[in-house]
């Protein structure tokens, strides 16, 4: 790591390059049928590669009696690899109810928590089915020989960007956070438009195949095969988002017996810029899962939320 400061400390900052390796990590693996133990025991699976780089910059934009802007940026680039995977080769996690494919795979020489399936190539026009890319040509869509890695959870970077102004006795904070490169299996979509059962569906399906030669990406209703694990619901989860921004005012000695008197207004989560289609791409709907990322299934949003508040020293 490297600490910078220049001009008179107006500008500073640092730059880090790590690679970290952890070893040992805990998950659950299955042990045989007849044994005394329950069907998985936790234990020892695997090491995990971290490397990347961070970076913070902080400026002192406007510094005098009644006026103060300071800016800090940092943004951090990091890149996982799973470079041991015990007594398996492979390890499956987070099915969808109903279906035999599980979304996330682990694997040597892999990002932590890929997606996995099958790549969909288009709506056959003149029958309204889904097809699939028949990745070792043999004439036929298996399990075995045609499921590929179909998205990474992990972002390229994130970042976040503070201002903070002063005027007088006023302040105005701001907070913007990003990420770049991620992807989302957005598992809430695969429940509203496969149209293979008894739930409502969304609006999509209006765009469904219904005649032979139609163009579109939506299938028809009850297709075949729609249910496969796929990147059709894998999208980009790239987003800017608004994070806070607090307004408030400081009263010097307001009452006696008050030395100081805070009065201010927050706002959170107020705007998100995104091509992500769900309400958030801030989401992770199986964090208590060891290891799963970027997964939306049913997953509550971060609300939008504004607090007034009132602090007071004595």
């Amino acid at each position: 790591g490297v600490d910078f400061g220049l001009f008179d400390e107006r500008v500073y900052g640092s730059v880090e390059l790590y690679q970290r390796n952890t070893k040992d990590l805990l998950n659950f693996i299955p042990v045989p049928a007849g044994s005394n133990l329950s069907n998985f025991i936790n234990t020892n699976v695997g090491d995990l590669e971290n490397k990347g780089v961070e970076f913070t910059l902080n400026t002192v934009n406007v510094k005098n009696d009644n006026f103060n802007w300071n800016t800090n940026f940092n943004i951090s680039f990091n890149k996982s690899k799973i470079n041991a995977l015990y007594y398996m080769p492979i390890k499956d996690e987070v099915p969808i109810e109903g279906i035999g494919n599980k979304i996330v795979r682990f694997t040597q020489g892999q990002p932590l928590s890929v997606f996995y399936g099958y790549k969909m190539i288009g709506v056959n026009p003149q029958d309204g089915k889904i097809m699939y890319a028949d990745l070792n040509g043999d004439g036929e869509i298996t399990d075995s020989g045609d499921r590929t890695f179909i998205g990474n959870p992990n972002p390229d970077f994130t970042f976040g960007f503070t201002n903070n102004f002063t005027y007088k006795n006023w302040y105005l904070d701001t907070l913007i956070t990003g990420s770049v490169g991620n992807d989302i299996y957005n598992a809430s979509r695969f429940e509203l438009e496969l149209m293979n059962d008894f739930k409502n569906q969304s609006t999509v399906v209006l765009n469904r195949w219904t005649t032979p030669g139609q163009i579109t990406n939506v299938p028809k209703a009850r297709a075949t095969d729609v249910d496969k694990i796929s990147d059709r619901f894998v999208e980009d989860g790239s987003y800017i988002k608004l994070k806070s921004i607090t307004l408030g005012y400081n009263f010097q000695n307001p009452f006696k017996g008050v030395s100081k008197l805070n009065v201010y207004v927050t706002g959170q989560n107020l705007y998100t810029i995104t091509d992500y289609t769900g309400f958030d791409p801030e989401v992770n709907a199986f964090a208590g899962t060891n290891g799963v990322l970027g997964i939306d299934y049913g997953t509550y949003p971060q609300v939008k939320t504004f607090v007034v508040g009132l602090k007071a020293n004595f």
